[in-house]
């Protein structure tokens, strides 16, 4: 049986098995996670002949390319060389870590593992799926044959003449998106060489200087891990606080983190130009009515990202009039043609991660293929979705803060347990952060959790199923906790609404 060739550069090969007959023809433009979801939920679940069209990024998408999978590669590759190995916080341990010796063999394993994921987790999931036909090229959607829908496959934009027509019953759009650049730095930036997520992580050089532009979670994780790595980092945030959509006590903390460990984190700077210096990149600035000017050897952009809506369709589709400035959908993803759905990090106020980026091109499959039958369509749930920076100490997070459960009219309240008073955090010698949980006080719900701590990402989803299923606070600090565990923090984070945990004897309630 064929193989689909997920490592194949042509602009107009198709990869796959034989095309099946099928009733129902679903056209996908894009190739990540929504699209492999919306695929494979068309092609088993539904039944119908799928045809993904990706001329973006590699077969995979933003995730196993050059997001979550070499950049977490990085950040644990650099715990190993954290300040915290050099200088351990057990007696007897000195000089346990040290900075990378060999940078390009590091990012060449970086990159084989990346090109590892992405046969075993994209190419050979379809490869065996003879209704499924993946074509490499750039999709436009179009309108022929008496009204139907088209999805024109050129080998570029530029080309005027596609190399295939495929007539689509339903489409849907997955077409990611790229690093933003800040308009008034946008010309600057066309005269300097400059990485981002899709270049930094596969350098063969490590930079021996580096500005970070931005202060959100690809800027923060690449920060500490090129830090840690041996680049010397700073960080330029034009907000106040870094991860300015979060509570400030979240950016503030971190911030302090980073620059124990000698990143030099710099909030409140309004870039105003970005040129070639003589041994790198030179950034000038506003900080405080005071011009400054920061140099490194390279730049790394993070400032946002905007969604890959040009050159998709000659049809008028709806756009956000937002920075982000992606499809406008309906709760069931379904945008302004009818027949067209969207999926993944290209949706207008989509929370932006993998794992939801698959359910909605799941949903998106199902919605459109069900509508050919005149089935109830589904609706997208966000109101529970954990997320996670892998920074050191991580921040992590589920339902809502307690500003925005204020600001929905919910009588809230917080409890916040620091670090040193968790016996784990205590005796692995690394309090930094705290714990926070939201409830509704009208009835002791639990309706959100923030976490900064080195063990976030472990412990955001015990909170996730007291925001899902409406635990009490009360409930939940009842609940028997392991000893010395880091999930013993939600038990004492509940007992802070009723109790002050300093006055209490190990595990009692």
């Amino acid at each position: 049986m064929p193989q689909c060739n997920a490592s194949s550069s042509s602009s107009n090969s198709t990869c796959g098995n034989a095309r099946g007959q099928r009733r129902d023809r679903l056209v996908i433009i894009g190739g990540g996670s929504a699209a492999f979801a919306a695929a494979v939920a068309g092609a088993t679940t539904a039944g119908a002949h799928v045809t993904i069209v990706n001329g973006g990024l590699p077969m995979g998408g933003c995730c196993v390319n050059v997001g979550c999978i070499p950049s977490k590669f990085l950040v644990q590759a650099a715990h190993v060389t954290s300040p915290r190995n050099n200088v351990p916080p057990f007696h007897g341990l000195r000089d346990v870590g040290a900075r990378v010796g060999d940078f390009a063999a590091l990012t060449a394993q970086n990159r084989a593992l990346v090109d590892g994921l992405r046969a075993e987790k994209y190419a050979n999931v379809i490869a065996d799926l003879d209704n499924v036909t993946y074509v490499e090229g750039v999709g436009r959607l179009a309108r022929k044959e008496a009204g139907r829908l088209v999805v024109e496959v050129r080998s570029s934009h530029a080309d005027v003449t596609p190399f295939e027509i495929l007539p689509a019953d339903r489409v849907i759009l997955a077409s990611g998106v790229r690093t933003s650049l800040p308009t008034q730095l946008a010309a600057d930036l066309g005269k300097v060489e400059y990485l981002t997520n899709e270049t930094a992580y596969f350098e063969p050089e490590r930079p021996e200087s580096l500005i970070v532009l931005g202060g959100g979670s690809v800027a923060l994780e690449a920060a500490q891990m090129f830090a840690r790595l041996g680049s010397k980092v700073t960080v330029l945030q034009r907000s106040e606080h870094v991860l300015s959509s979060l509570e400030h006590d979240i950016g503030g903390d971190l911030a302090e983190h980073f620059r124990a460990e000698g990143i030099d984190v710099e909030v409140g700077v309004d870039v105003t130009s970005v040129i070639s210096g003589q041994h790198g990149v030179v950034v000038q600035g506003i900080k405080s009515a005071k011009k400054r000017t920061f140099t490194a050897s390279k730049l790394f952009l993070a400032a946002g990202r905007r969604a890959n809506t040009e050159h998709i369709s000659d049809l008028p589709l709806e756009l956000a009039g937002t920075p982000h400035g992606g499809f406008v959908v309906s709760k069931t993803l379904q945008t302004s043609i009818p027949e067209v759905y969207a999926a993944g990090d290209c949706v207008a106020d989509s929370p932006q991660y993998v794992y939801t980026a698959a359910a909605e091109g799941q949903l998106a499959a199902l919605n459109a293929l069900g509508s050919l039958d005149g089935r109830e369509p589904r609706e997208m749930d966000y109101s529970v979705v954990p997320w996670v920076i892998f920074t050191s100490p991580a921040v992590a997070g589920v339902g809502l803060g307690l500003s925005e459960a204020r600001a929905k009219g919910i009588d809230a309240d917080a409890s916040s347990l620091p670090l040193r008073l968790l016996p784990r955090a205590i005796v692995q010698q690394d309090a930094r952060g705290f714990v926070t949980l939201i409830r509704d006080k009208s009835d002791d719900r639990i309706v959100g959790a923030r976490v900064l701590a080195e063990e976030g990402g472990e412990l955001v989803m015990e909170a996730s199923l007291a925001v899902r299923y409406g635990i009490k606070a009360h409930d939940l600090a009842a609940m028997f906790h392991p000893y010395l565990t880091w999930n013993e923090a939600w038990k004492l984070a509940a007992l802070g609404f009723s109790k002050d945990v300093k006055t209490l004897s190990c595990c009692a309630t």
